[in-house]
């Protein structure tokens, strides 16, 4: 009997997925077929009735055919019936009029009434549920419609567009989140050059009067100075035009070597003047102008020095180094240097541990985004022999471009 329900089951799914167009007039079919049998059903039931009361009613006949033949017949006289028997003929005749105009009325009922359960119901109950769903806000729901009609693609087509809106609502998350990130790296890259330019400024009010620097000096100061606040000026250009830290431009240009140790040493010396920590700067092997952006290089610098100097007790030490094809950037410090988990996840974004979560979070990685931009990477490690953490950047450079000074 498994291949009996088999078949009824693939006649059911056949029906279940018929088109609309198609399911109505054969749901009429079906039923106006079944009211025309039920109406000769009744009309000949009637009939019979009928026939039997006139029988009982009729006196027997004798009838000659055309051959000469006698046969017995009854009468048929509707008024030597009694009057119960008329009322029960006249009940009949009324039903085999009228049976076919009720049936015709029952059959267009009852298909309308099955059609909208089995084909309509169930679909506008799923499309209605998840109309609230999303009026709610609520996108965590599945719109399945198991049938292949009209309203199956329909029900689709709204799950497909559930799934738009997902996606869409993932992205509009992404870039609140990317927003967030640049807003956060623009607060965060700003502490150290305004830093820096508060150190010059109280560099030049604590010398200037006493005569205690010469001109050319003065002029280096000024040239440092202005040089942070451009610097500061194209940062929040950047941060205008850009949706995220991803979107930070990168622009290598040709960059004097000697230039850029100048004012990382200026800014060491400049936040010497403004912090208790102190600030030391080595380089090694940087004789060459290379192609680099300076912009990315000092914002990196910008948020290891940052990070560094918030967890030093006393020393913060920068090195730089250029090999010919990469550009390197040590910054360590002597504080209590990177926990187990910091190792493995300092570069992510927003993960914190301690009080400094803020600035912790956000630094290292702004620092590891712009360092793969630049075709890099960022490592960080606790320093051996002694306490304290250090973290490496390096920047690729372009060797082709590169020319002795």
């Amino acid at each position: 009997m498994d291949w009996i329900d088999e078949k009824i089951e693939k006649i059911r799914d056949k029906i279940r997925n018929l088109p609309i167009r198609k399911a109505l007039p054969a749901y009429l079919c079906i039923f106006a077929l079944a009211g025309f049998l039920l109406t000769v059903i009744t009309v000949g039931i009637c009939g019979k009735w009928q026939d039997i009361l006139y029988e009982k009613s009729s006196e027997i006949q004798v009838v000659y055919t055309a051959n000469g033949e006698r046969v017995f017949g009854y009468t048929q006289d509707f008024l030597s019936l009694s009057t119960s028997r008329k009322a029960a003929v006249m009940i009949l005749t009324a039903v085999q009029n009228w049976c076919p105009y009720v049936y015709a009325v029952v059959s267009m009922f009852i298909t309308a009434v099955l059609f909208y359960r089995r084909r309509l119901k169930k679909p506008f109950d799923i499309l209605e549920e998840g109309m609230r769903n999303i009026k709610e806000k609520n996108l965590e729901f599945k719109m399945e419609y198991n049938s292949r009609d009209e309203m199956g693609r329909l029900c689709e087509a709204f799950e497909e567009m559930r799934g738009h809106l997902v996606e869409n609502q993932k992205e509009m998350w992404r870039l609140v989140e990317e927003q967030k990130k640049l807003n956060a790296a623009f607060a965060h890259d700003l502490r150290t050059p305004l830093t820096v330019i508060r150190g010059y400024s109280d560099f030049l009010v604590k010398y200037i009067p006493q005569r205690n620097i010469s001109q050319e000096k003065l002029k280096d100061t000024l040239r440092l100075l202005s040089a942070q606040a451009e610097r500061l000026e194209k940062f929040s250009q950047t941060m205008k035009d850009a949706r995220s830290v991803d979107d930070i431009p990168f622009h290598p240009e040709k960059t004097d070597c000697a230039y850029l140790d100048k004012k990382i040493r200026g800014m060491a010396n400049a936040l010497n003047e403004a912090k208790e920590i102190h600030l030391s700067y080595s380089v090694r092997g940087c004789e060459n102008t290379m192609l680099a952006d300076e912009n990315i290089i000092l914002e990196v610098l910008d948020n290891l020095l940052s990070n560094a100097i918030r967890y030093a007790r006393q020393e913060v030490e920068i090195e730089t180094e250029c090999d010919g094809t990469m550009f390197y950037l040590y910054v360590a410090d002597d504080g209590p240097g990177f926990s187990d988990a910091a190792l493995q996840n300092a570069g992510k974004a927003y993960f914190s541990e301690g009080e400094n979560r803020e600035h912790f979070g956000i630094g290292l990685h702004i620092a590891s985004a712009l360092c793969k931009k630049h075709g890099g990477e960022i490592s960080f490690a606790n320093r051996i022999g002694q306490e304290g953490a250090i973290v490496s950047a390096s920047f690729r450079l372009s060797s082709e471009n590169l020319t002795h000074v």
